[in-house]
């Protein structure tokens, strides 16, 4: 396992996409707090773009990659190697991959222009959406043989994520706003990963109070250590189930 992530590292090292993934993060903030004088509103623009680029370049890079590292793959898979080792070793190489460009990337400038605590949030939050969408691109590429497919069940699983699932959460809120939603709020939170670390990064900004009662709920619940280990929990599932479903569906494809 360890020699198939290290040839996969290797690899990875020569990738022009995970080089200019981390150049483009890297002019992308080094950009936004040069012309923001405030580190706090130069923070919240690249939480934005952290929270929707950041996944779609993760997820996108990797069911990529595992389609043109296949015939590869297939080969180690005669060698008597377990199979479940196999896509194991490639996903951590990745995940080590895409961390170590998004750390270079976002976190070198967060750390010179803005070493807070909403900073160090952001880069926790980052890493995080890193490996869930490693994590759900190595499933989706495993599930699927057709390259076209595979891609675009990428985009549409991200679509969903990022703006559909937010339209819906927004929807609920409002419909409902005269009932104590809380008990609902806070578990569908949970189940978007982005919604997730959105939501951390807002309540060390402080940014809360833009949200009224929402933001209320959020800041009751996650604002305390308990929710913080929630969500923490929530983010190792999100990549642990995605990871576990590639490495099943792996070990029973028919190559």
């Amino acid at each position: 396992m360890l020699k198939v992530c290290k040839y996969t590292l290797i690899d990875l090292a020569r990738n022009r996409f995970a080089i200019g993934y981390a150049t483009l993060l890297l002019l992308v903030s080094i950009g936004l707090f040069m012309l923001e004088g405030d580190p706090t509103k130069a923070l919240i623009s690249l939480t934005q773009v952290v929270l929707a680029l950041v996944p779609l370049l993760a997820l996108v890079f990797t069911i990529i990659y595992f389609y043109n590292q296949y015939e590869f793959t297939v080969l180690l898979a005669v060698q008597p190697l377990g199979r479940r080792n196999i896509v194991l070793a490639q996903l951590l190489a990745i995940t080590i991959a895409m961390l170590i460009a998004f750390l270079v990337g976002i976190g070198m400038p967060v750390l010179v222009f803005a070493p807070s605590a909403a900073g160090w949030t952001l880069l926790l939050t980052g890493a995080a959406l890193t490996a869930v969408f490693t994590a759900i691109g190595g499933w989706i590429a495993v599930k699927n043989r057709d390259r076209a497919r595979g891609v675009g069940i990428g985009l549409v699983t991200w679509v969903l994520m990022v703006l559909v699932y937010d339209a819906l959460l927004l929807w609920i809120m409002f419909a409902f706003s005269d009932r104590p939603i809380e008990p609902v709020i806070v578990p569908l939170a949970a189940f978007n990963p982005i919604d997730l670390a959105r939501i951390l990064v807002m309540l060390k900004i402080d940014l809360a109070a833009l949200l009224g009662y929402t933001g209320a709920v959020y800041q009751q619940f996650f604002g305390s250590v308990g929710g913080m280990l929630v969500a923490l929990c929530a983010l190792i599932l999100w990549v642990a189930l995605p990871s576990w479903r590639a490495v099943s569906a792996f070990a029973s494809k028919d190559l």
